[in-house]
């Protein structure tokens, strides 16, 4: 197995990096994966081909404009649930993937990450560390756990 050529930090600290971008690939596969299945409740904006190339932020954009078309009460309540988790966890995503390799003064190699306000930095700067996962994985597990409690039910499968 071939291994980056960056001084990396440890294995643990790698596993959360990469825990949290499984954790919103997945929450966007939920929406993804269901298209197929509700295409007859759906606006056609709601394709996966339209979807599938999109950001986080631009699924979320894209479901919330598509949430209003809808007419069945059970399907726009889970469209909301999914753009409103999307735009949270599109959050929680650009943290980590738009840090910075630094070493931090307790905890070695981690990332740090600019502060952002309306795609502009603040002048602040925050640690992607253990507290930081910590409450991104809270952040992540809230958002998976809302859509999940308004997700349509399956199809019988025989």
């Amino acid at each position: 197995m071939e291994r980056s050529r960056a001084a990396l930090p440890d294995d643990q600290y790698l596993a959360r990096v990469g825990e949290v971008a499984y954790s919103v690939s997945y929450l966007e596969w939920t929406i993804l994966g269901d298209l197929p299945r509700l295409a007859d409740r759906l606006p056609a904006t709601l394709a996966l081909k339209h979807l599938e190339p999109k950001t986080t932020s631009g699924i979320a954009s894209a479901v919330k404009s598509a949430a209003s078309e809808v007419e069945d009460p059970q399907i726009r309540n889970y469209l909301v649930a999914v753009y409103k988790a999307l735009f949270a966890v599109a959050a929680v995503r650009n943290d980590v993937l738009h840090a910075r390799p630094a070493t931090h003064p307790q905890q070695g190699q981690r990332l740090n990450r600019a502060e952002t306000k309306n795609n502009t930095a603040t002048g602040k700067r925050f640690w992607i560390d253990d507290g930081w996962f910590d409450e991104a994985i809270g952040t992540l597990n809230e958002n998976l756990s809302a859509v999940t409690r308004v997700r349509p039910p399956l199809p019988n499968c025989r």
